[in-house]
């Protein structure tokens, strides 16, 4: 059949380019569909794996990070050049640090070494103190946040430490807010044998004022004494609170105070103790030193008392043995009676510690219910010509007088006048150091007996005095 036209005739079959996948085309298919959506699915698994992992790494790195900003701060900020500049430009005079490095044993803390100010003074060790509460805030980025400063054993003479004493309240400013407390281990104050001992001393930040309140202890055994110390209102005085038990002075009396209270300010050349306490078994003295340097130390002051137990200074001066009786020592011992007095004092020397060894005390004296132990006068007149002397027993005065003279541990009972009815005595006793005596007294019965007055003598010491011709 001839055609016609050049295209194709329909027919009832097609042929088609599609590829039909097969059975096993199709199972391939699935596969890797599952595989896609295993991938794509988040793996539980691994990442309880490594979740911890990861946080501790990420951990470990911060930590790092911070560190390696602190130690960049500390190589900067709290190098020993660094902290030198800032000091001298805050309070005033040349601070030189010769190190300074961070210690993490025994406790975490920054130690300055050989810190010189002023070329005045030099501490030895300076470490401060840094809390883990601190080191926390430090890692927070809060910046340091210190503890308290502790300044290693130091020698100090009392200029020195009046020159550190009016620098205090200018390391407000020069240190940081959160250092709260400055201390010093261990002080000796060099040439003041007033001073003698160890001293723990405190400063603390008195509101605006910096660092202007020092507290100054020293303590041996049951005596202690405390001194609390404050720039002075007139230039280069401090003002001074001193408070103790059981201090024994220095000079003058031999035995220990059981309480000490003292008022005053002091400066390179002038010395005024306000008010003064010292009190025991004895009773109490009070009065108020002053003093000046112009070449020379010259003291001068005022010392009163009112009602001194003198059986009680007699016990003090010179204690019983422990196994004696009380009772017994009590009837032994040289005079009984309580005392009133208001004196004057003066001394000089080179030093003040010479002045106060040289001071002269002077003052009249009157004895209330005064007693005699060892001797019976009215006994000894009536038989001038007996030369046993004493016959022991005691005297009981209706009054007793005298005028007291005291200098570097000697007291001399001096003008002594004593009446007992008829009987009038008078004389002069003195106490060595080593309280020895030595004195004589005269005896006489008044006109009313026709009797010569005797001359009775004092010897022995203050426990056991003797009484003879």
């Amino acid at each position: 059949m001839p055609y016609r036209s050049t295209e194709v005739p329909a027919t009832a079959f097609a042929i088609t380019t599609v590829n039909v996948p097969d059975r096993l085309d199709l199972r391939d298919m699935d596969d890797r569909k599952l595989d896609e959506d295993t991938r794509r699915r988040f793996d539980l698994t691994a990442f309880r794996v490594w979740a911890p992992r990861l946080f501790f790494i990420a951990l470990f790195a911060g930590i790092a990070f911070v560190l390696l900003e602190v130690l960049d701060t500390w190589r900067t900020s709290l190098s020993a050049q660094q902290l030198s500049q800032r000091l001298t430009s805050s309070i005033g005079v040349p601070v030189e640090i010769e190190t300074s490095r961070f210690v993490f044993s025994p406790i975490p803390r920054l130690v300055l070494t050989k810190v010189s100010i002023d070329h005045k003074v030099v501490l030895g060790e300076v470490s401060i103190h840094v809390g883990t509460r601190h080191i926390a805030q430090a890692l927070q980025g809060r910046g340091w946040n210190w503890g308290e400063a502790i300044v290693g054993p130091t020698l100090l003479t009392m200029e020195q430490g009046n020159f550190l004493i009016h620098l205090l309240p200018k390391l407000g400013s020069a240190l940081p807010g959160s250092l709260s407390a400055l201390r010093f281990e261990r002080i000796e104050i060099a040439e003041q044998p007033w001073l003698t001992g160890s001293w723990q001393v405190d400063v603390s930040r008195e509101g605006g004022a910096g660092f202007a309140k020092v507290t100054a202890m020293t303590r041996s055994g049951a005596s202690w004494m405390r001194f609390v110390l404050t720039p002075g209102e007139q230039e280069q005085s401090v003002h001074f609170q001193m408070d103790g038990q059981n201090w024994r002075i220095p000079f003058g009396a031999s035995f220990p105070m059981e309480e000490a209270i003292a008022v005053g300010d002091i400066s390179p050349t002038s010395l005024e103790i306000h008010d003064f306490s010292l009190g025991g078994a004895f009773g109490a003295v009070k009065g108020n030193v002053s003093g000046k340097f112009d070449g020379l130390w010259s003291l001068n002051g005022v010392l009163e008392a009112e009602g001194l137990d003198l059986a009680a200074l007699v016990r003090l001066l010179s204690p019983a043995p422990a196994d004696q009786d009380r009772s017994k020592s009590e009837t032994e011992e040289v005079i009984q009676g309580n005392a009133s007095f208001s004196g004057k004092f003066e001394g000089k020397g080179a030093t003040l510690v010479e002045a106060a060894s040289a001071t002269i005390f002077a003052a009249p004296v009157q004895v209330r219910w005064p007693v005699l132990n060892g001797i019976n006068l009215g006994y000894a007149a009536t038989r001038p010509g007996s030369t046993a002397g004493t016959g022991g027993g005691s005297t009981r005065f209706s009054a007793l007088s005298a005028v007291v003279v005291a200098s570097n541990g000697s007291v001399s009972f001096r003008d002594l006048r004593g009446h007992a009815g008829a009987l009038a005595a008078s004389g002069q006793v003195d106490m060595a150091a080593d309280h020895s005596l030595t004195g004589l007294l005269h005896v006489e019965l008044g006109a009313t007996r026709v009797l010569a007055p005797i001359r009775v003598a004092v010897r022995g010491t203050v426990s056991k005095p003797e009484f003879g011709r």
